[in-house]
């Protein structure tokens, strides 16, 4: 597919746009993503494999989020941000990269198949909020951690983030107040045990009544992490897990290699390069 690149431009070249709070973006961003905290697990990641987290490549970007914060971390860093959705890159150039001033030059948005996504070297390549569970056959997944693999730098390390536990297998819906009289709301509309085919959606419910359905949609395989290891390494790339230990309501991963099963659990699956 075409990759089309373009690199961000200062915010000095253009004015920026202020979203609405009750847009679908920012909803996202408030309910599931924690930029410190991830990019904080990726450098732990990172360094603790030898290598030196400057260069970062964020695959299924969405708005770019967490490249836009990892390019505020220093001077030093740079990133790429890939989604095949013109759109979400189009939000990005409208709403967060005017806010980032000069280092807006050391942010790519690329628009591409993360299979097809710039070659690097990179210290770090991440595929989070599940959104690689779009890839629903061993062959595509393990083209798309071959490629991510094969664009590390020495002592690189790519992480996906993997959910599960028993509720993960069933029809629900999980419900969460998010500030500002929203609500968020997590549906898992079909599960199919023989495919662990899932779809799933969220919706917002907003002040006054109002309600944000369908706000996002999926359609993934629920990978298990032995398939994920195994596939991490059949691509060439040392894996790892690291598994959640802290008391409820705090984070603490650390890498393990047997775990007690939950209703529900995050865990990532980390790939190096040596």
């Amino acid at each position: 597919m075409t990759d089309r690149s373009r690199r961000a431009r200062p915010a000095a070249a253009r004015a920026a746009a202020r979203p609405s709070p009750h847009d679908r973006h920012v909803l996202y961003e408030r309910a599931v993503q924690h930029a410190d905290s991830e990019l904080d697990l990726v450098d732990r990641v990172v360094r603790r494999g030898g290598g030196t987290p400057r260069r970062l490549r964020e695959d299924f970007s969405g708005t770019a989020l967490l490249s836009a914060a990892w390019v505020r971390r220093g001077r030093d860093r740079s990133a790429v941000a890939v989604d095949l959705d013109a759109s979400v890159h189009g939000w990005a150039r409208a709403h967060r990269v005017p806010a980032l001033g000069a280092a807006a030059a050391r942010l790519r948005l690329v628009e591409a198949d993360v299979r097809e996504g710039p070659p690097g070297p990179f210290d770090a390549v991440i595929a989070f909020n599940f959104s690689y569970g779009v890839l629903q056959t061993r062959a595509a997944l393990g083209a798309y951690l071959r490629a991510a693999g094969a664009a590390l730098a020495p002592r690189g390390a790519l992480l996906l983030d993997a959910y599960g536990g028993w509720d993960a297998e069933k029809e629900l819906e999980e419900r969460r107040r998010i500030g500002g009289g929203v609500s968020y709301v997590w549906e898992q509309e079909s599960f199919d045990p023989i495919t662990r085919r899932v779809r799933c959606a969220i919706h917002f419910e907003l002040p006054g009544g109002r309600r944000l359905r369908r706000a996002f949609t999926y359609d993934w395989r629920l990978w298990t992490i032995p398939e994920l290891t195994e596939l991490v390494q059949e691509a060439g790339l040392e894996p790892e897990v690291l598994w959640d230990v802290a008391p409820r309501g705090a984070t603490r991963y650390v890498p393990r290699r047997s775990a007690s099963n939950q209703g529900g659990w995050i865990a990532y699956v980390v790939g190096r390069r040596r």
